[in-house]
């Protein structure tokens, strides 16, 4: 049935509507403003119990569109509503409800038995259609259950016309759409021949796995931090955790600068499971501070403070033999600027902060300091998740100077090396500025850092 804005009315004309014999007698449908499409079973009764021909009759053809409950292009006064080239799946008896072809048989119907018992599997393949539609008109279980059946999971959208976000029908809809990894996305722009239903104001559509997954990373590339979050939560399945996952390596692996952004803002959602199922481990320690041990993976030194005047800007140094003491021990506290994530780096044996040295050397490096705290330094790091030979890194940028930390190539009369900020690209082509973050008590074996 199609209906307008507002809720259906089931007794609308229930004698003519609904009879077998005032079905039998319709007028057959109209196939000059509607397609005349292959196998329409609309001059049929239900045929359910019997062998038919099943749509579409090569899995190589999907169906384009069918539209649940449809009864086809319908134009009134009021509105437009229904489709001119689709199925349309109504209860064996309907009729056109409204419009020029009001009592007339519904064109390229597929019939189910009734409103609460909505199957058409004898009539439509499973995951055989690329689009549904469905407006107004209420979405049962049963209903729900054979949109799911029959969209195509690879490839198919659903749109649902004229409901509110968090009725009962689009609870009943967005449950079995889940099982077949499809998720709402709020802001999706219908294509040409989806739009222009003036009858209802409103749509909602869940798209397929690989759709959405483009669009997260899209989102997230663009810094729409609040449509990323959002879809993330929706997407609270098993697969769609998994998806989520897929997205987060490939925006690392493509340097996008916005993925520790995306993850704090998640975190601080309260969508703390999608940073645990779904991120390197790493992103956990940092946002949760935790206490870490930051080693450059080219080098295998950890960062190590050892003051021993804590009023004194005081060197920062890699040592390759200790990686579990406080003097390694680190956390990030989290700050944001102009809607950016930040982090201070301090150290838990002294309480001192991470700087750069206002001063440069010949090459227009800065030494990496520490600090106590004072108003007037900037301590802020931009952490950028990177990817080195299938192994997640991260950049930690100084927000003053843009200068990615790193350490020297050289090593001292002790064996240490002394840590500096680059000057030269911060996300470029240079291991020495990737750094591992693990829990300090990790097990380092062979003194190699395993991510």
């Amino acid at each position: 049935m199609q209906f307008h804005k507002g809720r259906p009315n089931f007794m609308l004309d229930f004698k003519n509507m609904h009879s077998i014999g005032g079905w039998k007698l319709a007028q057959r449908p109209n196939y000059v403003t509607n397609t005349n499409k292959t196998y329409p079973y609309s001059e049929c009764p239900y045929l359910g119990e019997y062998r038919l021909i099943k749509l579409p009759v090569s899995l190589n053809n999907l169906i384009e569109h069918v539209d649940y409950w449809g009864e086809g292009k319908i134009v009134t006064q009021q509105g437009i509503s229904g489709f001119s080239d689709c199925y349309n799946v109504n209860h064996v008896f309907q009729l056109v409800s409204n419009g020029p072809d009001r009592g007339r048989k519904i064109p390229n119907r597929i019939p189910v038995v009734n409103y609460t018992n909505c199957d058409t599997s004898a009539y439509i393949k499973d995951h055989s259609v690329e689009v549904v539609t469905v407006m107004g008109a209420p979405i049962n279980n049963s209903c729900a259950r054979d949109i799911a059946r029959m969209i195509n999971p690879d490839v198919g959208k659903v749109v649902a016309y004229g409901f509110e976000r968090n009725s009962a029908e689009i609870r009943n809809l967005s449950t079995e759409l889940k099982k077949k990894s499809m998720f709402h996305y709020p802001k999706y722009t219908l294509p040409n021949k989806l739009q222009g239903l003036t009858l209802f104001d409103s749509d909602m559509t869940f798209l397929n796995l690989t759709e959405i997954k483009d669009v997260l990373y899209n989102k997230v590339t663009e810094g729409s931090y609040d449509d990323a979050i959002s879809l993330s939560k929706d997407m609270d399945t098993e697969a769609g955790s998994e998806a989520i996952g897929d997205v987060v390596i490939k925006l690392i692996r493509d340097k996008c600068g916005n993925v520790m952004t995306y993850a704090y803002k998640l975190w601080h959602s309260g969508a703390t499971e999608i940073i645990r199922n779904s991120f390197p481990t790493p992103f956990q320690l940092i946002l949760k501070g935790e206490v870490v041990t930051i080693v450059s993976k080219e080098y295998q030194q950890a960062m190590r403070l050892d003051a021993s005047d804590p009023k004194t800007d005081t060197p920062v140094l890699g040592d390759s033999s200790d990686k579990i003491s406080k003097k390694v021990s680190w956390k990030f506290q989290t700050e944001i600027e102009n809607d950016n994530v930040v982090f201070k780096i301090y150290n838990l044996e002294h309480n001192m902060l991470l700087k750069l040295d206002a001063n440069t050397d010949s090459l227009g490096d800065r030494k990496v300091l520490a600090s106590v705290p004072n108003s007037e330094v900037n301590y802020t790091y931009f952490v950028e998740p990177a990817m080195t030979n299938g192994h997640v890194v991260f950049r930690l940028i100084d927000s003053q100077y843009h200068q990615a930390v790193k350490m020297d190539d050289e090593e001292d009369t002790n064996g240490h090396r002394t840590v500096w900020g680059h000057n030269g690209d911060p996300r470029g082509d240079n291991k020495s500025l990737d750094w591992v973050i693990a829990a300090n008590t990790k097990l380092w074996e062979k003194e190699a850092i395993e991510i």
